[in-house]
């Protein structure tokens, strides 16, 4: 019944945003009566959070996969592994491109919040991670400022890139990997 109520609400998220999403609407989507649905959910907005909830550990075990792999020594390899490791997160915003406008709407919510600050600090810490890897004559304070600009700038980018659709998502994501490795390909020290 749970599955229920989230996919429908997740269903009317992508039709219209948050525009439509009453619980009335999300009970009629799930073939529910109102009453029903608040068996599972007090309001609509614990259904919303709850779909935040999933949305960001779905995002756990990319960095977690990425962490225990072992960098790659040249530039070329490293950069084969950052585009795959970008392109992975870049898939998880699309897949959930529903969500976002919401999601920023609930960073109020302390529990929201504190969920999305651990999954920053877990891409944050894989790039360091990474970067330390890769170049451990970089330092760690530059490493963790590179991690959060990588981060930051490919949160802005791709939530924005879905959200307003001005460009083909693919193209974005494409010139996110571009721009960031230009910027880790000017304080990286690696051979060709």
């Amino acid at each position: 019944m749970v599955e229920r109520i989230l996919g429908a609400a997740r269903e009317l998220l992508a039709d219209d945003s948050t525009k439509g999403l009453t619980t009335s609407a999300i009970a009629d989507r799930a073939g529910l009566s109102v009453g029903s649905l608040y068996q599972y959910f007090p309001n609509k907005e614990a259904i919303v959070l709850e779909l935040a909830r999933r949305w960001l550990a779905a995002f756990r075990p990319i960095p977690l996969a990425y962490a225990t792999k072992d960098i790659p020594r040249t530039w070329a390899a490293f950069s084969r592994e950052f585009r795959d490791f970008t392109q992975a997160i870049a898939a998880m915003y699309e897949e959930n491109r529903a969500l976002l406008p919401t999601i920023e709407a609930l960073q109020a919510h302390p529990e929201l919040r504190r969920i999305a600050e651990e999954h920053d600090h877990a891409i944050i810490e894989t790039h360091t991670a990474w970067l330390l890897k890769a170049d451990p004559d970089l330092g760690a304070a530059t490493a963790r400022r590179l991690g959060i600009l990588l981060l930051e700038t490919g949160h802005i980018c791709f939530a924005v890139a879905l959200t307003k659709r001005h460009s083909p998502y693919r193209l974005v994501v494409e010139d996110v990997i571009i721009m960031q490795e230009a910027l880790l390909r000017a304080h990286l020290k690696m051979p060709g």
